[in-house]
């Protein structure tokens, strides 16, 4: 189990790597999209709210993220003589221990995608609208690969992907409910502070 992890760590540090160029290229929309919605606002004479502030953030880093999966996944790949689609499920668990890592390395690379999409706002929040997104994308994912032949296409990988979409939103749950605790708290005990 121990080559399993280090082939996971492997994996994932391949993908921080594309980290610094994808906060780059997030910079860049984050900044086209600021001057974008100053001017709207500005024009329109309305205020902007901490909720614009917080999509924005939120939206630097899903670019960021996305083009770190799109490049692990899609751009930094060579074409191969891949080109079949496996519609076995969790076969490649058993197979051996590289297989285990990169159905492990799927599961955690859509962890950050369940927990940041949720937080674009109430709608994007439910799981009957965030969970067939998510499973959009992977399945986008995947016909990429068999379309250029970039990596099989594979039935464990969609559910692995999907996988960690749903413990990612069960974290982002968690963190909205501590964070509603929290603003309760801070609200029961600055008006028992007032009275």
């Amino acid at each position: 189990m121990s080559y399993v992890k280090a082939l996971v760590i492997m994996q994932l540090k391949s993908a921080l790597a594309y980290l610094p160029a994808g906060c780059t290229y997030a910079a860049g929309i984050t900044c086209f999209l600021l001057v974008l919605c100053a001017v709207w606002k500005f024009c329109l004479h309305k205020k902007v709210s901490w909720l614009f502030w917080w999509r924005l953030l939120v939206g630097f880093l899903f670019i960021a993220y996305m083009y770190c999966v799109l490049q692990l996944t899609i751009f930094s790949r060579e074409p191969g003589n891949y080109g079949a689609v496996d519609w076995r499920f969790l076969v490649r668990w058993n197979e051996n221990d590289a297989q285990k890592a990169f159905l492990l390395a799927n599961i955690i690379m859509f962890i950050p995608f369940g927990i940041l999409f949720p937080m674009f706002g109430k709608t994007m929040s439910h799981i009957l609208i965030a969970l067939p997104i998510a499973l959009a994308c992977s399945v986008c994912i995947e016909a990429l690969q068999l379309k250029y032949q970039l990596g099989f296409c594979q039935l464990d990988d969609v559910a692995a992907n999907s996988a960690g979409f749903l413990i990612g939103f069960l974290i982002f749950l968690v963190i909205r409910d501590v964070y509603f605790f929290v603003v309760m708290l801070f609200r029961l005990f600055a008006s028992i502070a007032i009275n």
